[in-house]
């Protein structure tokens, strides 16, 4: 049995610092030597990760599923501090219809006041709420993207609202949503509203991978974990570990500059035992 039979891998583009032709370079290579999908992040500057500059999230993925056919689309996350929910669902839609069908909208709630990251939000003085606050948002953005989906509509909500928006995406079919998260509150909602989850891997990670599947059970939910690749190891990282655990995706993490002999040696032992 190969890797591909017992778990997906997923390359993560990051965009910070990063030539976007070689971020196609990079989505060329994954389709051709195996993976099973790839991402991009969501930070509009790559200050908070002392990086010289990022790139747009929906630019770089509307470049992915042109030069690719195959292989899965997404964002990991869509921050929802960063746009309206209904230029997520256009976004997303229009991912979509671009890809052939082969979008996913990973989603998360954004970061906290005071941490690494709330430093982009800070810059262009975008609120941030605190963690119930987030969490009660990101519920909000998955409603509305999907009555967006499905024709639109009105929503009277605490952080989005729609007074009766209508005709913002095409005849696509519905993307299934996968909630980021780090800890157990977050992904009681991915649980609850959404159709998987993306846990960090960190100290929490096997504790929260089994929570997830516990509150799902044996319905359709796919679980997965983010990661950084290890380009060294022959299939990127722990495949046992993740699949004895029940994860079905794991998604990796590359930075440029890109090494495409080590991306693509990792994706071609992927259809190995």
């Amino acid at each position: 049995m190969s890797v591909r039979d017992r778990i997906a891998t997923d390359l993560v583009i990051s965009p910070l610092g990063a030539d976007a032709a070689a971020m196609l370079d990079v989505a060329r290579c994954a389709e051709n030597s195996g993976y099973d999908g790839i991402c991009t992040l969501d930070h509009f500057s790559g200050t908070m990760l002392d990086r010289p500059w990022s790139r747009e999230l929906f630019t770089v993925l509307g470049g992915f599923a042109a030069v690719t056919s195959s292989v899965r689309i997404g964002a990991l996350v869509a921050n929802t501090v960063n746009r309206h929910a209904s230029l997520l669902a256009s976004a997303a839609a229009t991912l979509q219809s671009m890809s052939g069908g082969r979008a996913v909208l990973g989603i998360g709630s954004g970061p906290g006041p005071g941490s690494r990251f709330a430093g982009e939000q800070d810059a262009i003085a975008r609120p941030l709420a605190d963690g119930e606050g987030r969490r009660r948002s990101l519920v909000e953005h998955i409603e509305v993207v999907r009555l967006l989906w499905q024709g639109g509509g009105h929503y009277d909500g605490e952080f989005v609202t729609l007074r009766g928006l209508d005709g913002v995406v095409g005849p696509e079919p519905e993307i299934p949503v996968i909630v980021g998260a780090s800890g157990p509150l977050t992904v009681e909602v991915a649980c609850a509203r959404a159709d998987g989850v993306n846990i960090v891997v960190g100290a929490r990670a096997d504790e929260l991978v089994g929570m997830a599947r516990g509150l799902t059970g044996h319905r359709p939910f796919e679980i997965g974990i983010y990661d950084t690749i290890d380009l060294d190891h022959a299939h990127g990282g722990d495949v046992d570990r993740w699949a004895a655990l029940g994860v079905d995706r794991r998604t990796l993490a590359v930075r440029p500059p890109f090494d495409l002999e080590a991306i693509a040696r990792v994706g071609a032992a992927l259809n190995s035992a």
